[in-house]
């Protein structure tokens, strides 16, 4: 068996409810365009470099409009390319859709967003420009100046120079690695948090000596806050059991101040301490135990010497004093939102997804990053006719693209708030199943509606090689064929191996059919053929199983809920394991030549794993791995190797092939 490693405050929140101005809510922006017509969106060449463009924001609107007819898609004009360090570019939405977890600022007029899938956004001078990566994951940043700025996630502590990114090891043991937070009060004053606690003298990073604490057994240094090198507090959340402690250094010794766990910690000074843990927030005057003022808050943060900014589960942003004066911002955080940072309190930046960054001028929010997209809702399917003939499901929308740009060829009304699935046989061609139990065909340029078979129940997949070999389950485990002449139902249950649902199918060859559910079953010219089974000094391995998928009738694999990817073979009859994965499976797809792809949740990076078996020179097993942004759902592999990856907020990613080794 192979495995991977792999409420309110003095009532200034009290006013939050929903915020109906720009920023709000499920939107979209472009022509519905029923042909393939219409003009597109150019989302760059697969590169991420430091080129600089005006995005010419700051006039209070949205850059997300409602989907009219008469709207032409408009997203800003040359926009950065940015990628993630393992090749991943984004193309919907713009210019990135990550998670934005971190802001810092590097000089007067120059910030820097930091999102959770490695994106790094730079914001100088009223332009946007890409900082390359150092890492896929990344949760935290500290800068003293442009040329001395830190970065830290999964992998530990990496250094801007200004130049390049250097990893600097703070500790042998990559279990103990992965960073929170930072926090400095000199070059050579920087403390980092993780599963371990650790200070950057300006040449190494030392160990700390903080008091042990047999109430968990692995501290989890959440937060590091301090107004001076003598005044530094450290949080600790242990999430198996919710219980933590708080700690302060006096610029000697580190002493525990209270039993009390801590995500974050802000303050004004050394008398005026908040946190936050798990929605409660506290605040203590630095010597007594915090007092709970709070529930429902969703950020902390310093905003200057005087003033901490918390945000509420709606949105709303209140700042408060050290003398403990409590002022509600006019407007809440634009939707989306979920983390502050600022710098006084004209200068606060509330960050989140899809590419979500608002800067607040002391009056009013705004846009920083355009967030372009056509809906920020999920996507859910990503394949193609060709490599420059592309279909997405993003909610309940279906996308075309070209490539590199991405526009609506159907709204959400127009089938039926949903799309199940998607199935194409060529370049121009589409076969789209609704939430309305309907096919929407695109063909010869026009679309056209069918119902199969009308009365069966909802339509749940569909699969096929040619507009005259077109399969779809309809209910539980009905599977319907077209054959260019009529449908006709063809009854699962009679195959042995799927004796009650249905979950995904995959067409390997005309009349040549692969179902999958509670176990896997195979149509084969005009009837079910016996299943395939495992070895008998194989131990099997029990469905339900998730997906199918592969590049012809000799070549087909199957994605198991536990974890496994099997392969028929022996003509189809025999099952052998090819890996297992202890994470979360998602999806399956292959494409001759690039064979097959698995996509698996990674709980340790926090993002998507893909793994692609296959052999080696000799014959022999072998593994190729790739990271992606959290939350991919989708996959499809286009003829020549290009990747494209379909996840939460709508995210569709482009990841060109590796070139082959010299």
């Amino acid at each position: 068996m192979r495995r991977l490693a792999a409420t309110a405050i003095g009532g200034a929140l009290a006013f939050c409810g929903t915020w109906a101005a720009p920023g709000c809510g499920t939107r979209f922006v472009g022509r519905v365009a029923r042909d393939a017509g219409g003009p597109a969106v150019d989302a760059g060449a697969d590169i991420s470099t430091d080129v600089a463009i005006d995005v010419g924001v700051d006039s209070g609107a949205d850059a997300v409009a409602d989907l009219r007819p008469d709207a032409p898609p408009s997203p800003p004009p040359d926009l950065p390319p940015i990628c993630t360090v393992d090749g991943w570019c984004w193309t919907h939405p713009l210019p990135a859709g990550d998670q934005f977890v971190d802001a810092v600022k590097v000089g007067a007029d120059d910030v820097w967003l930091v999102g959770a899938a490695g994106t790094i956004v730079r914001y100088t001078g009223g332009k946007l420009s890409a900082i390359p990566p150092p890492t896929s994951t990344l949760a935290a940043m500290w800068a003293t100046a442009a040329d001395d700025v830190w970065a830290g996630g999964i992998s530990g502590p990496t250094h801007w120079n200004g130049q390049a990114w250097r990893q600097i090891g703070i500790t042998t043991d990559p279990t103990s690695s992965r960073l929170t937070a930072f926090w400095g009060c000199a070059a050579d004053e920087i403390w980092a948090t993780g599963p371990i606690a650790k200070r950057w003298d300006g040449k190494s990073w030392l160990g700390l000596t903080i008091p042990s604490d047999a109430l968990f057994t692995e501290r989890d240094f959440r937060a590091v806050w301090g107004s001076a090198c003598d005044d530094v507090w450290t949080g600790a959340l242990a999430d198996a059991s919710g219980t933590g402690a708080i700690y302060h250094f006096d610029g000697s010794n580190w002493t525990k101040v209270e039993q009390r766990p801590a995500e974050e910690i802000a303050g004004t000074g050394r008398s005026d301490v908040w946190s936050l843990a798990q929605g409660r927030l506290f605040h203590s005057n630095g010597v007594e135990p915090g007092v709970r003022v709070s529930d429902g808050i969703v950020s902390l943060s310093a905003v200057g010497p005087g003033n901490v900014a918390v945000m509420n589960d709606a949105h709303a942003v209140s700042l408060l004093a050290g003398g403990g004066a409590s002022t509600a911002l006019s407007t809440p955080a634009p939707d989306g939102t979920s983390t502050l940072r600022g710098w006084a309190p004209n200068d606060i930046w509330a960050l989140g997804a899809p590419g979500t960054a608002a800067h607040w001028n002391g009056t009013s929010w705004e846009r920083r990053l355009p967030a372009w997209l056509l809906s920020s809702d999920d996507a859910t399917r990503v394949t193609g006719g060709a490599p420059d003939d592309l279909w997405a499901a993003v909610g309940g929308a279906l996308l075309r693209g070209d490539g590199t740009s991405w526009r609506v060829a159907l709204t959400p009304d127009e089938v039926g708030g949903q799309i199940v699935d998607i199935w194409t046989p060529g370049p121009g061609e589409v076969w789209v199943v609704g939430a309305d139990n309907l096919i929407h065909q695109l063909r010869g340029g026009g679309w056209t509606t069918e119902n199969p078979l009308a009365g069966d129940g909802p339509m749940r997949a569909i699969s096929g090689t040619s507009t005259s070999d077109v399969w779809v389950v309809r209910g539980t485990n009905t599977v319907l064929h077209w054959d260019g002449r009529g449908w006709v139902a063809r009854d699962a249950t009679l195959a042995g191996g799927v004796a009650n649902t249905i979950n995904a199918i995959w067409a390997a060859a005309p009349n040549d059919l692969w179902v999958v559910g509670d176990g896997i079953s195979h149509w084969l010219n005009d009837s079910w053929v016996a299943t395939p089974k495992f070895p008998s000094n194989v131990v099997p391995i029990n469905g339900p199983y998730v997906a199918v998928a592969g590049t012809g009738p000799s070549d087909v694999h199957f994605l198991a809920a536990s974890g496994y990817v099997l392969k028929a073979t022996n003509g189809n009859m025999t099952l052998t394991e090819e890996l297992s994965v202890n994470t979360h499976p998602i999806a399956l797809a292959a494409a001759a030549p690039t064979g097959v792809w698995a996509v698996f949740d990674d709980p340790v990076s926090a993002g998507s794993h893909l793994v692609q078996p296959g052999a080696d020179a000799d014959g022999g097993p072998t593994l190729r791995s790739l990271s992606a942004p959290a939350g991919i759902r989708a996959i499809w592999s286009a003829p020549g190797g290009t990747l494209w990856a379909a996840g939460k907020g709508g995210a569709l990613l482009r990841r060109a092939p590796t070139p082959a080794a010299p």
